[in-house]
């Protein structure tokens, strides 16, 4: 048999992006406006629709009775931080507050017993024969089914989750005119210099998130 001749127009090279070592690899839908290329570090979208927000048991953080209000259903926007959210019972009384507590421990606001809280989370909380005290916290907890998530390039000002790096890209996929799967780097050895980053962030920025997702940057 003949071998076939080949000649090549331009010439390729191969991008390494692992450093070596195990990985694993795993495949999301990719979502954005434009063509990515493998190395880019990528962030998911937390869409709401895939959320699951549970209400926990009510504590005392002092260690007394705990108030018995009615906690009623809560639920999540897009990009709200997963974990446990804590809202902290700040001032007792039927139109107490609480201050509503983020996983990372920021405020993201304060709700206001029997009033519509709207913010990352949103519910209501009223109150009941027990009055809520102060230091009573209720935990809620954000959950995200992650294999239905949609990946984009993660940017350091996205406000929809997807500022935080994830995963990267392990091909090249034009997402320009719709979404399309694609394979990704869930844990390994990566290449530093192999990454593509979004604006906002750098290779000091983004280390320390993806190394304890098994994401380990090799300069």
């Amino acid at each position: 048999m003949d071998n076939a001749a080949y000649t090549a127009e331009t010439a390729f090279s191969v991008k390494q992006i692992l450093a070596g070592g195990t990985y694993t690899t795993r495949k999301f839908t990719t979502t954005g406006v434009a063509a990515l290329v493998a190395g880019t570090v990528m962030g998911a979208v937390l869409a709401a629709a895939s959320a699951t927000v549970t209400v926990g048991t009510p504590v005392s953080g002092v260690g007394g009775t705990v108030g018995n209000g009615t906690i009623s259903a809560f639920t999540c926007d897009d990009g709200a931080q997963e974990g446990v959210w804590n809202l902290i019972c700040t001032v007792t009384g039927a139109t107490g507050k609480f201050k509503v507590v983020r996983p990372d421990g920021t405020i993201d606001g304060v709700l206001t017993i029997g009033t519509a809280y709207t913010g990352g989370i949103n519910g209501t909380v009223s109150d009941g024969a027990n009055d809520w005290l102060v230091d009573d916290i209720i935990p809620v907890t954000v959950a995200y089914d992650w294999a239905a998530l949609e990946y984009k390039k993660a940017r350091a000002a996205a406000t929809d989750g997807s500022q935080t790096p994830r995963a990267i890209l392990a091909q090249d996929v034009d997402v320009t005119s719709a979404d399309k799967e694609a394979i990704y780097y869930e844990t390994g050895q990566i290449v530093g210099s192999a990454l593509t980053l979004g604006a906002g962030h750098t290779v000091a920025t983004i280390r320390e998130g993806l190394r304890r997702l098994g994401l380990v940057i090799d300069d």
